[in-house]
């Protein structure tokens, strides 16, 4: 099953994204980005709460998961 959220891009100071979904079983990540949806594979959900509680999350996102996890770009 597929679960969103969606973040305050003012509070987070987000420039490239402002929801993300997961989905449980298939430990699959979905960041929807303003210019297509990036998508990563087997993520924890100890590595979910880390994004969905760092204050820098687009940081996150480009020193932690992009280096670390498969990553594709859907619907570009």
């Amino acid at each position: 099953m597929l679960r969103t959220a969606t973040f305050n891009r003012e509070l987070w100071q987000l420039n490239s994204f402002e929801s993300i979904s997961y989905d449980k079983e298939k430990l699959t990540l979905y960041i929807h980005c303003f210019d297509g949806t990036l998508q990563f594979h087997s993520i924890t959900e100890d590595i979910l709460f880390a994004l969905i509680l760092e204050k820098q999350k687009e940081k996150f996102i480009e020193e932690k998961l992009k280096p670390d996890h498969l990553c594709e770009k859907l619907n570009a």
